[in-house]
């Protein structure tokens, strides 16, 4: 069908991701063997992108978005083995697929500078992203910030349900959350300041399909925050990313 919102051009960004993630399985507690694969992921973001109204640019873009963050050594294709660079890899999801897919793309990749060759502390990394959310000056697009929220609605998804299913007891949540940077105290404190920044995001204002999407990613962190056995206002005053929350909540702790 000629109007049908998708086409060959999402086949092939499906392709891409598929080639550009092979051999990449999501997260497991150390010492477990994984057995997900991480294209699952991009499915999945890309499946919530459609549901709240996304374009096939949107759409591709949520199966691209990871391709930066992780980098190109996550990538099997003669791109990584010329060592092409992330910069390199922008300019080819542009060539492939259009400019408005290359400028999305960025909007769920948290670009700061690297540190001796790797990625800055994670709370340096965290703060920055929301800040970037909420900045007056640089506003991110509704469609950078349907991507973005679209993954973080499926991550929260992900560990809900892995919470519900192995994380009965705090022993096994701790255990669970360790393959966490910031454990479960970081992890669940960034998801309760993600639905603040969005909520707040000039781009969104608006915007009901957005709105909706960050409704549901705050009853999806509701639901893990009461899993967890935790309460909000505690969440957010945890200490990982206080810095931000005594600045842009004008919260403040002893």
């Amino acid at each position: 069908m000629s109007d049908f919102p998708l086409t060959d051009r999402f086949l092939h960004a499906l392709e891409r991701a598929h080639r550009w993630h092979a051999g990449q399985y999501r997260k497991v507690p150390e010492g477990e063997t994984p057995t997900v694969p991480y294209l699952s992921h991009l499915l999945g973001v890309a499946s919530v992108a459609l549901e709240f109204g996304a374009s096939e640019d949107e759409a591709i873009a949520a199966l691209l978005h990871d391709a930066l963050e992780d980098g190109p050594e996550n990538i099997q294709t003669d791109v990584a083995r010329r060592g092409e660079a992330r910069e390199d890899l922008r300019r080819l999801i542009r060539q492939e697929f259009g400019e408005q897919v290359e400028q999305l793309v960025p909007g769920a990749t948290e670009e700061t500078a690297l540190v001796a060759g790797k990625k800055a502390p994670w709370p340096e990394r965290k703060m920055a992203y929301l800040r970037r959310l909420i900045d007056t000056e640089h506003v991110e697009g509704a469609a950078s910030l349907l991507v973005s929220a679209s993954d973080k609605l499926h991550n929260a998804r992900a560990i809900l349900a892995d919470v519900l299913a192995f994380g009965d007891s705090p022993e096994g949540r701790v255990a669970f959350f360790d393959r966490f940077n910031a454990g479960q105290e970081g992890t669940l404190q960034y998801y309760r300041l993600l639905v603040w920044a969005y909520r707040r995001a000039p781009g969104a204002q608006g915007r009901p399909r957005l709105q909706a999407l960050f409704a549901e990613l705050d009853r999806t962190v509701a639901a893990l925050e009461q899993a967890c056995g935790v309460r909000a206002e505690d969440v957010v005053a945890a200490a990982p990313l206080r810095p931000f929350v005594e600045r842009h909540l004008r919260v403040t702790h002893p």
